[in-house]
């Protein structure tokens, strides 16, 4: 469980630090210019606080699709369920028009007789025994190699008032902290593998850029690619901890003991 205000999860009485908490608080240390960049975005932008919450809506709604679709259920009754005006709003079902077939070559490569394989995982939370953890959007099967993956939703081009402005796809430079979360989730995993804990390593990354005028767009990070994300991990989370002044993970403060699992 995350605390709702502390960024960390819990588990066995400990406080883990989410992941998007330690890139959170370095990314001022780490990568200046996107702090200002983001900030000279918002003094310019009057309407960036609905912007951001309309995208954040966008991408669980669209997150919940994803799930109901590879698991063959219902959005019905689902947390994240879009209601009608969201659907026509957000542009939605184009957005899962130009999905569906990546999702439908999901569901054959992992599918075992009528069932899922056992290794196949959406939104699991994964601890690191170094003290961080966080809930990886999907693990399973992709083009042979077992992937941890990150859904990405790219603003409707309908939103934009030049039409073509919308339409420029994300280039990887665009996605340098879902490359090191997905180096975060991969260590995680691995170690869990090795001490016994999970069956399949982890071979490689996928970040998922959704958009509703065309193909998803993979930005894949093979073998070396994950390496390098996992070390960038690895040295913000170890600025986090000198950051904090303490080692995790540490034990559950007052505050947050109710909400221990």
């Amino acid at each position: 469980m995350v605390h709702p205000t502390s960024g960390f999860y819990i588990k066995d009485n400990e406080e883990y630090a989410s992941v998007s908490l330690v890139l959170g608080a370095t990314s001022e240390m780490f990568d200046p210019s996107k702090q200002k960049g983001l900030e000279f975005w918002r003094r310019n932008e009057p309407d960036w606080e609905e912007i951001v919450i309309r995208a954040q809506r966008r991408g669980k709604i669209i997150h919940a699709e994803i799930e109901s679709t590879l698991l063959g259920i219902s959005t019905a009754g689902h947390e994240d369920e879009g209601t009608y005006e969201e659907i026509v709003n957000y542009n939605i079902n184009e957005y899962l028009f130009y999905i569906n077939p990546l999702l439908e070559e999901i569901k054959r490569e992992n599918t075992e007789g009528e069932k899922l394989r056992k290794d196949f995982s959406l939104e699991g939370v994964l601890f690191c025994p170094e003290g961080y953890a966080g809930t990886a959007d999907a693990r399973f099967k992709f083009r042979d190699k077992y992937s941890i993956w990150d859904w990405k939703t790219v603003r409707s081009y309908k939103e934009y008032e030049n039409e073509e402005k919308g339409k420029k796809t994300k280039p990887k430079s665009k996605y340098k902290d879902a490359f090191l979360q997905i180096g975060a989730y991969a260590l995680a995993h691995n170690i869990g593998v090795r001490n016994g804990e999970l069956d399949t390593l982890i071979k490689q990354g996928v970040i998922c850029v959704c958009y509703d005028w065309r193909e998803p767009q993979l930005h894949i990070l093979d073998s070396a690619e994950l390496k390098k994300a996992v070390l960038g991990f690895v040295e913000r989370f170890s600025a986090y901890c000198e950051l904090i002044g303490c080692k995790l993970p540490r034990p559950v403060q007052e505050e947050a003991e109710e909400l221990s699992i």
